[in-house]
């Protein structure tokens, strides 16, 4: 059975637009690729994540209270231990680094819960 001629002029249509729609997607596709490679470049995530610390008063408050801590810690190691060449001395320093931080992260955080 030969196709006739107004079944091929439908496929050769059908075959055209179908075409068409796949260069229409392919520079559709390339270009969220070129913009979701923009989005993932570092500097932007970071931009992004800055910009979200900034509008959260959550993160805000939980950023100042590791800082207030983590400062307290490094400071006490630094005035009762100072600087030493001493491994003791030093691994001392550490613990007391670390109580003081979380001694001042329990004080900071029970003192909001309040």
């Amino acid at each position: 059975m030969k196709p006739s001629k107004n079944q091929i002029q439908s496929l050769n249509k059908a075959i055209s637009l179908l075409e068409n729609q796949r260069k229409e997607e392919f520079v559709e596709l390339k270009s969220q690729f070129f913009k979701t490679g923009e989005h993932l470049r570092p500097i932007n995530i970071l931009n992004q994540t800055i910009k979200d610390l900034g509008e959260s008063p959550i993160l805000k408050t939980n950023l100042f209270e590791t800082l207030i801590s983590v400062t307290g810690g490094y400071f006490s190691k630094k005035m009762i231990i100072g600087k030493s060449n001493s491994i003791i001395k030093t691994l001392m320093g550490y613990v007391l680094q670390y109580s003081v931080t979380n001694f001042i992260s329990k004080k900071v955080s029970s003192n909001e819960s309040d």
